[in-house]
């Protein structure tokens, strides 16, 4: 039968929290990198699709920093888009292997995308869910960028933390805002609360709200993903981002790249599991032995 653990990687921030389906003998490890103020259980009913055929394999799900029951960075640090890329490089140093599978959804697979990049000999292949590389803009506008940005630390340090009057509730505004059946959405919300007294309030850090100071440019973007030498496998939800759909010129600057449209939106591997279960396997199938 199977059945998560829960533990820790104690990192240099603090404690990441970690969801594991982890068998006696390993054959291969995945790592599941969740996206932005989403966190490691919105990929539960993915991995317990996959670990009923691949019983072998070491299925790890993380909640980054800031979010689930992962610690908080310091009061100084606002969640820096490069700065996911040195903790994930933390987490897979902790691993102690020699190359793991990243599959990522959202921002995870943004931060996924550059790490293989820049560290390939630590990857052996990726997935990216409602993704196809880091983000990008143009270049002029930099100066509004960082202007947002810096406004929206300061609504950040004026604004008092929301709270619910139960966990019901929570899963009912999360459910409006995804778009997702309450069942689909309940063990990712469940997740990021914490009661007290008559009250809940979610554990995500508030500052992983505000915008990005700084976003890469598309020639940036793209000198990243030309690095990419491992398998990749994109999975598009057909009701998800439709910015993706726009983005196809991407596809030729990775040198293994298949992408797949199926049914759902932006969270699509929560509303098909099995299918994108499916697509992990053969991405396992592509790995050169």
């Amino acid at each position: 039968m199977l059945s998560f653990q829960e533990s820790t990687f104690l990192l240099h921030h603090g404690s990441l929290a970690v969801m594991e389906i982890r068998p006696k003998e390993i054959h291969q490890t995945l790592v599941f990198l969740h996206g932005w103020q989403d966190n490691a259980a919105t990929f539960k009913t993915t991995m317990e699709a996959y670990a009923k055929h691949h019983p072998y394999h070491h299925l790890i799900a993380v909640d980054w920093f800031g979010h689930g029951l992962s610690d908080h960075k310091g009061d100084d640090n606002f969640y820096h888009f490069f700065d996911y890329i040195d903790d994930l490089h933390q987490i897979i140093l902790h691993t102690k292997l020699e190359k793991v599978v990243l599959i990522g959804h959202s921002l995870g697979a943004l931060i996924a995308s550059a790490y293989c990049a820049v560290f390939p000999e630590k990857v052996s292949a990726l997935m990216m869910i409602e993704a196809l590389g880091p983000l990008s803009e143009e270049e002029d506008e930099i100066t509004n960028r960082l202007r947002q940005g810096i406004l929206s630390r300061q609504r950040y340090r004026n604004k008092p933390q929301r709270t619910l009057k139960d966990k019901q509730a929570a899963v009912e505004l999360r459910s409006k805002v995804n778009r997702l059946p309450e069942h689909l959405i309940e063990p990712m919300v469940l997740r990021s609360l914490a009661s007290k007294d008559n009250y809940v309030k979610w554990t995500t850090d508030a500052k992983v709200k505000c915008d990005s100071l700084y976003r890469m440019s598309e020639a940036h973007a793209l000198s990243l993903l030309s690095k990419i030498d491992c398998p990749v496998i994109a999975i598009i939800g057909n009701e998800g981002y439709g910015h993706l759909r726009q983005k196809s010129h991407r596809y030729r600057y990775i040198s293994d790249f298949q992408c797949y449209q199926i049914e759902g939106g932006h969270h699509c591997h929560l509303e098909y599991p099995e299918q994108v279960s499916s697509y992990i396997s053969d991405l396992i199938n592509k790995i050169k032995t």
